[in-house]
C-alpha cells in the first residue's frame, strides 16, 4: 500500500480558500437581495443635491422653529432653482415646509424630485416628504405641507435634497413609501 502524505492543518490557507466564496456570496446578495429603505437620512436617496440644516442654527419664535432656508438649482447648468422654508413647530408636533420651484430657463422642462427630511441624532427619520413635479419653462410652481409627529421634539437636524428626475413622474416615489413605511411612530 501506498503512503498516503496529508498535508498538516494550516489554518491560514483555509481562511484564503474561505475568504472569495464569502466575497463571492456577499457580491451575489447585494445583486439578488430587494434594496430596502432604511430611514435613516440621505443614504436611502442617490442623485441629490443635498444641504444640511442643524436645528441649533434656526431661530425660535415661541414653540415655533424657523429655520433658514434651501436654496439649490436642480439642474446646475440652468437657471432652475428649489427654494424650501421649514418651520417646526414644537408646541403642535408639526412640521411646516414652503417650496417653491423656479425655471427660469425658456427652453427647458423638467421633472424634479425634492425631498426632505428630518432627523434625529441618531441619523433616523423622524418626518420625511417627497415630492415629484413637471415644471414648464418660465413656470413657478408654489406647494405647501405639514407633518404631524409626535418625536418632532427629537429632531437635530433637515437633510434637503433636490435633482432632476429624468426619469419623470414616480422616480423615487417607491423609494418614499419604503421610507415612511421605516419611520417609527
Amino acid at each position: 500500500m501506498a503512503p498516503c502524505f496529508r498535508r498538516p492543518y494550516d489554518p491560514g490557507m483555509t481562511r484564503m480558500l474561505r475568504a472569495p466564496a464569502v466575497a463571492t456570496l456577499a457580491v451575489l446578495l447585494s445583486i439578488i437581495a430587494p434594496r430596502n429603505a432604511f430611514a435613516d437620512g440621505r443614504s436611502d436617496w442617490t442623485g441629490y443635491a443635498w444641504q444640511q440644516i442643524k436645528v441649533t442654527n434656526c431661530f425660535a419664535v415661541g414653540a415655533v422653529l424657523h429655520c433658514p432656508p434651501y436654496h439649490q438649482k436642480w439642474d446646475w447648468k440652468r437657471n432652475q432653482w428649489v427654494d424650501i422654508a421649514i418651520e417646526l413647530d414644537l408646541a403642535r408636533a408639526e412640521l411646516r415646509l414652503a417650496q417653491r420651484l423656479t425655471n427660469k430657463d425658456p427652453r427647458d422642462t423638467d421633472w424634479v424630485c425634492v425631498t426632505a427630511l428630518a432627523v434625529d441624532a441618531g441619523g433616523n427619520n423622524v418626518v420625511a416628504h417627497h415630492q415629484n413635479l413637471e415644471i414648464r419653462s418660465g413656470e413657478t410652481h408654489d406647494t405647501t405641507a405639514r407633518y404631524r409627529s409626535r418625536r418632532l421634539d427629537s429632531v437635530t437636524a433637515l437633510h434637503i435634497g433636490s435633482k432632476q428626475c429624468r426619469d419623470g413622474a414616480g422616480q423615487d416615489d417607491a423609494r418614499y413609501a419604503r421610507v415612511l413605511a421605516g419611520i417609527q411612530p
